[in-house]
């Protein structure tokens, strides 16, 4: 029975993976892949050290990643906070928590 539980657990957490999601400022958005090393800050600098068989190190300067998941984001015509809008607007599908689109509804839909 122990080891049935210990392969039931070990069967599950194979099946237990998680994903790091970057947000950035713009709305843009970067999925990491598993192993992948980023660097996105802008504001300050970051640097990788070597070091060589004869004792010395040196630092070398790292680039901040620009890299995003471009997602097309799909248009229906409707101006958000219009009348139109307004109507059709399902607001706080809390599978997608509060969102923007549910802030633009309290703002604009509601007397």
């Amino acid at each position: 029975m122990k080891s049935l539980a210990f392969i039931v657990t070990l069967l599950a957490s194979f099946g237990i993976s998680a994903q790091t999601v970057i947000y950035y400022e713009d709305g843009s958005v970067y999925t990491v892949q598993p192993n992948e090393k980023v660097f996105v800050e802008t504001t300050s600098d970051l640097y990788t050290k070597k070091d060589y068989s004869n004792g010395d190190v040196y630092f070398e300067q790292a680039a901040p990643s620009e890299k995003t998941d471009y997602v097309e984001q799909p248009y229906d015509g409707m101006e958000k906070g219009s009348e139109e809008w307004c109507e059709e607007y399902a607001p706080f599908l809390w599978t997608n928590g509060y969102t923007f689109d549910d802030q633009i509804y309290v703002r604009y839909c509601t007397d």
